[in-house]
């Protein structure tokens, strides 16, 4: 019987933990940037792997900039639809890169 669990996402989560729990107490005060460094690229690899709507979104790109090109937005009508689409896309890398900084009402709609 294959053993499939934790998965790759379960590893890197199991692993954060044991850092920020178990090394992270032990480092030296001058290695804590460093250390903080690796907290801080676990967390974004483990938001990464969790991220499988943001694969979706991305894959839409290449068609989002062709139609850019080819001027489908220039009307002033369909501008809301661009900035819209490009406030989830933003959104979608913010949720892994840093969710802190995700703002719960998308700018000009306060």
């Amino acid at each position: 019987m294959i053993n499939d669990e934790p998965d790759a996402r379960g590893l890197v989560s199991i692993a954060l933990q044991t850092f920020r729990d178990s090394v992270l107490p032990a480092i030296p005060a001058e290695r804590r940037f460093e250390a903080l460094m690796i907290a801080n690229a676990l967390s974004i690899a483990e938001r990464e792997l969790a991220a499988k709507p943001e694969a979706a979104l991305e894959a839409q790109i290449p068609q989002l900039c062709s139609d850019i090109d080819a001027g489908t937005y220039d009307a002033p009508e369909r501008q809301a639809d661009l900035r819209k689409v490009l406030w989830e896309l933003t959104r979608a890398r913010l949720a892994i890169s840093n969710p802190r900084l995700l703002d719960p009402v998308p700018p000009g709609a306060a």
